[in-house]
């Protein structure tokens, strides 16, 4: 038998790739106005935004200036105030110290007084009637000793809060 051939396969056509680089590009390509007209549109965006943040970032610094000068003028304030206030503790603690061993010379030298007067006591009645004198007058001395140190105390004390008081208000008022 005979067998049948098959006619020779024809080589298979390959078809070439397309070239990565296009053909140049004729002025008279519509896409290059379009093209332009983009680039232009998002270079004056770009330009907008750099302008917009810019601004932005002057004024957040112009914040931030005068935020600082704020802190700086209550920060000298509340210096000075702390030196006013450490001054009058001072020479107020001094003033008290003195008023205090005032008190307490005129209270030993009572003392010495009534030791001396005891002394020179003749009898046990007129020894009891001195006493009594002295610890009433003495009791009287302190009591008044005790009220002017109280109220010096107190006096120190309103004329050392009013500069830190005064400073706080007016901190406060700059924070507002």
């Amino acid at each position: 038998m005979a067998v049948a051939r098959k006619p020779p396969a024809k080589p298979a056509k390959t078809i070439a790739a397309a070239p990565l680089v296009s053909a140049p590009v004729t002025i008279e390509d519509p896409i290059i106005p379009a093209l332009e007209e983009t680039i232009e549109a998002t270079l004056e965006t770009a330009g907008e935004i750099q302008d917009q943040v810019r601004k932005t970032a002057e004024e957040g610094v112009e914040q931030t200036r005068k935020i600082f000068e704020r802190l700086k003028v209550v920060s000298d304030e509340a210096n000075t105030s702390l030196e006013t206030t450490y001054a009058s503790v001072s020479k107020g603690v001094s003033t008290i110290n003195m008023k205090a061993l005032d008190a307490f010379k005129a209270n030993a030298e009572a003392q010495l007084a009534f030791v001396k007067a005891l002394m020179a006591t003749k009898s046990v009645a007129e020894a009891f009637t001195l006493q009594s004198e002295h610890a009433r007058t003495q009791f009287e001395t302190m009591n008044a000793q005790a009220k002017e140190l109280g109220e010096l105390i107190r006096q120190v004390t309103a004329e050392t809060v009013e500069p830190i008081k005064t400073t706080f208000t007016k901190t406060l008022q700059v924070a507002a």
